[in-house]
């Protein structure tokens, strides 16, 4: 239970700024004598920040894509290792069979 709050404190750290202004906006909303100018210097700042998170957004999600695609190649290779050597482990055991068979009739000789 403990490790969930701290990991809800921790992030609540790492989006330290984004809460604040969330919570500045709501104090925004609660002013009742607030100038229309007032108003846009707020929206454009809110809008700045909105920005600004799409833009990080949009750059994780490339880089995540990029990641799954390495992700996706490396499997892709680490089945065909293991296609192949399979087919090597079959290799050996015929070879081995032949080979004590061999053995086999060189002794009875």
């Amino acid at each position: 239970m403990t490790k969930k709050i701290d990991d809800r404190e921790s992030f609540r750290q790492i989006f330290k700024p984004e809460f604040e202004r969330i919570d500045r906006c709501y104090r925004i909303l609660e002013l009742e004598n607030l100038s229309f100018e007032m108003l846009k210097i707020e929206f454009a700042d809110l809008i700045n920040a909105y920005s600004s998170l799409l833009n990080d957004t949009l750059k994780m999600t490339r880089i995540g894509d990029k990641t799954q695609s390495k992700l996706v190649k490396a499997r892709e290779e680490i089945e065909q290792l293991n296609e192949k050597l399979q087919e090597s482990e079959r290799n050996i055991k015929e070879l081995n069979t032949i080979l004590m068979h061999y053995i086999d009739a060189t002794e009875k000789k």
